[in-house]
């Protein structure tokens, strides 16, 4: 008997085409009478449009901000409304400017090339207000508004944990209290494909858009309500899509835009952002400051974590929200037994591009926080940071556990993840005596994934489903179509769920096929692929409705062999009798349903089922990072010399799929630790215009990492799967940080600034000297 599909390295089934250039991605769409689009956006980072004057030659037609509000009926919403939230939707055109690049107009021509001639041409007289960019400028007393009528610059403000009067006395009553202070750098997710869009003019009113996103039936929803439109009157599809990462998880002004012009024009409309729009108008993530401070004892006991944050928000909010910094605050209290955790944030406007959904989603700074106020409790007991970790570590027998914010973690072993992780990095090659200075440094993180139920979400003021469908269709000639509303972009899901289905149907792994990325072809998922929630709950969905389609091939079979149902294994493509050589093929079963012929009482013809499947619970995978970092004193060079990780995500459909995932994530958290960064002037322009000003790791700079699993399902999703896209990320950001904290132990580390990029470093090391 074969083995088991899921937990095999099944190589991905796309990667081929994919590797060859045979991907059809959103630019390569090509059709009849099809013009391009180009952005007019604003050039200053705050002012006040006074006059638009197209110019036009002849070539283009140009959209005034005016002609677009009057074919734009609604505005995008923010899908996620926290205490004290100020802001609940964001217009689409605004003669109020807040950031450079805010969209303005659009040019459309036959080629982008006089499209973009055409923006070069347009005339905009703007009277210039002063901008504000700083999370302390946005707060100070005499800041300007950037929304007068709100009264402050603060969109919403919001707290988590245990009450104020808890915690002091949690405080009063610890020996010693420590105060940091950590402010983490405003990031770019850079996905290789930028954003893009084609929407297409149908008959009889209707429009087809196809999009680079992650959430075909959310651009969808808010689309029609931007435009006014019957949800039935309009199809997104989303193509092959080259990576996300919480950039592409919602509609963008511009993406409206384009839609309306198209349609007004009725002809099919592309526009695809080059990389300098992409850093300038497609979502930031993160620039945040984190006051913290940590009770404890003599002996090591942590006792109490407080925590005030500011985010800035940029010019307007992103579909989330606030949503970002509540989940900071969620997870914060991370593996470890607090008394107390109190937190208290604000979100602020400044006159910057939207910080909205990047890889981690709160969860990796969460990570940071908590991780660096344990190294500092461990220096200033000169304890071992491992063995202060595991002694206040919530171990295996007190899961379930419910932690100071109220979330109830599953199961798992995080004390075996770190002491698993410090035996990697300590067999790890011996460093070179060459003069760098070298540290270890560790996180340990619980992250909160498979996000769901709906009624969770309802309750923290998320106003979408925390549901995901699967239909599952055994056709009549055995091969299997797996319906899923998630759209991937890079996670393996055509392996993966197969791979899941398969196993439940007893049938080969080439037979089965996944359908995604079409609202028109695939079940509604309120989220997209987001989340760290595509294997544990589209998953989840999808293995149910096949363990349905399994029973009715159980059925039928038994009515063939006149066997008991209970008796029929479904194995290497055939229904066989339990102890016996007597069966059939599944793809003959598959033709009996179809044919509807000498079907047992009550069984319907046909071979398909669907499923809902909405978590009783998040789930919750973990793992502990380990890395050892080299730092050159002369020069502030850090190079991450050795890494492992050892991570739990439940049961591993594919390994090799899991280890993909976590190599991408170690990348993320270290190109935000020590080198990602996006910068404006003092007059709200950014500084990142190209990939020469904004950098990433490359595989020169990246380690090898080593990676071990530990294996302990979900008691909650079918399948056992926990989810963990974003884990990499998580754990990565912290030990990278803490790595090189701990390489410099002369430095006062009470104030970190990501990313420790080797001038901050070099400066850092030349004020202690």
């Amino acid at each position: 008997m074969k083995p088991r599909l899921v937990g095999q390295r099944v190589t991905r089934r796309n990667d081929e085409y994919l590797l060859r250039g045979t991907g059809r991605y959103l630019d390569d769409i090509v059709l009849p009478n099809m013009a391009h689009a180009a952005i007019v956006r604003s050039p200053v980072a705050h002012g006040r449009l006074v006059d638009f004057d197209a110019a036009t030659d002849g070539r283009a037609t140009v959209y005034s901000p005016d002609e677009l509000a009057s074919l734009i009926s609604g505005e995008l919403p923010v899908l996620w409304i926290l205490g004290g939230q100020q802001q609940r939707s964001t217009p689409v055109i605004d003669h109020i400017l807040r950031y450079v690049g805010q969209p303005i107009g659009v040019a459309i021509a036959g080629s982008r090339y006089e499209a973009e001639d055409q923006v070069e041409q347009v005339g905009l007289d703007i009277e210039e207000l002063t901008p504000v960019l700083e999370i302390e400028q946005a707060l100070a007393a005499d800041a300007t508004l950037l929304y007068p009528e709100l009264g402050t610059n603060v969109l919403a403000s919001f707290d988590a944990g245990d009450s104020d009067e808890h915690t002091a006395a949690v405080f009063g009553d610890a020996d010693r209290t420590l105060r940091t202070r950590l402010r983490i750098g405003r990031i770019h997710g850079l996905a290789i494909e930028g954003r893009g869009i084609v929407a297409v003019p149908e008959p009889q009113g209707k429009l087809t858009v196809y999009t680079s996103t992650q959430t075909p039936h959310s651009v969808r929803d808010s689309l029609c309500e931007a435009l006014g439109m019957a949800q039935s009157r309009v199809r997104v599809v989303a193509p092959d899509v080259g990576g996300g990462f919480g950039l592409k998880d919602h509609l963008y002004e511009d993406e409206v835009i384009v839609a309306a012009a198209a349609l007004d024009l009725g002809q099919p409309v592309k526009w695809v952002e080059d990389r300098s729009e992409s850093l300038l108008a497609t979502t930031h993530a993160r620039d945040e400051v984190h006051d913290i401070e940590v009770a404890f004892d003599e002996d090591g006991t942590l006792r109490g974590l407080r925590v005030e944050s500011a985010r800035n928000a940029g010019g307007r909010f992103a579909v989330f929200g606030g949503g970002p910094l509540f989940t900071v605050f969620g997870v914060v209290p991370g593996p470890y037994r607090w008394e107390a955790v109190r937190c208290v944030g604000q979100v602020v406007a400044t006159n910057t591009m939207s910080t909205g959904a990047y890889r981690g989603f709160g969860q990796t700074q969460a990570a940071c926080i908590r991780e660096r106020a344990v190294d500092l409790v461990a220096g200033a007991l000169q304890r071992d940071p491992v063995e202060l970790r595991l002694q206040n570590m919530i171990t295996p027998e007190e899961l379930p556990y419910r932690i100071r914010t109220m979330i109830e973690y599953d199961n798992g072993d995080y004390p075996e993840a770190l002491q698993r992780a410090r035996r990697l990095i300590s067999d790890g090659p011996a460093p070179p005596d060459d003069g760098r200075l070298r540290g270890v440094g560790y996180c340990c993180y619980v992250q909160m994934a498979g996000i769901g139920p709906s009624t969770m979400n309802e309750f923290i003021g998320l106003s979408i489903g925390g549901f995901e469908s699967a239909t599952v269709r055994f056709e009549p000639d055995g091969s299997v179509r797996v319906a899923t509303g998630i759209s991937p972009h890079g996670q393996g899901l055509e392996t993966t769920i197969p791979q899941l289905v398969a196993d439940e149907l007893g049938v080969d792994l080439d037979t089965v096929e996944l359908v995604h990325g079409d609202t028109e072809t695939t079940p509604y998922s309120p989220y997209g692929t987001a989340a760290s929630r595509s294997i544990a709950v589209g998953g989840g969905a999808s293995v149910v409705a096949a363990q349905r389609v399994a029973d009715k091939l159980r059925i039928i079979a038994a009515e063939m062999l006149e066997a008991s149902p209970a008796d029929i294994q479904l194995q290497e493509g055939q229904a066989r009798v339990a102890g016996t050589g007597v069966g059939v093929s599944i793809a003959e079963v598959a033709q009996r349903a179809w044919q509807g012929f000498r079907l047992p009482e009550g069984t319907e013809p046909g071979l398909v089922a669907s499923h809902s499947y909405d978590p009783a619970s998040p789930t919750f995978s973990y793992a502990t990072h380990a890395c050892r970092v080299a730092v050159d004193p002369g020069t502030g060079q850090v190079e991450v010399e050795d890494y492992a990780v050892v991570s739990d995500c439940g049961t591993m459909v594919n390994p090799m799929i899991v280890e993909g995932q976590i190599h991408g994530g170690v990348a993320q958290g270290l190109g935000a630790a020590l080198i990602e960064e996006i910068v404006y002037s003092d007059q709200g322009q950014p500084q990142c215009s190209t990939l020469l000003d904004y950098h990433v790791p490359d595989s020169a700079t990246m380690p090898d990492i080593r990676i071990e699993h530990l294996e302990i399902p979900s008691p909650y999703t079918p399948g056992g799967m926990k989810g963990m896209g974003e884990g990499g990320t998580n754990g990565a950001f912290a030990a990278v940080v803490n790595a090189v904290c701990a390489a410099l132990p002369d430095v006062d580390w009470t104030d970190v600034a990501t990313p420790l990029s080797p001038n901050r470093i070099w400066e850092v090391l030349h004020d202690q000297s």
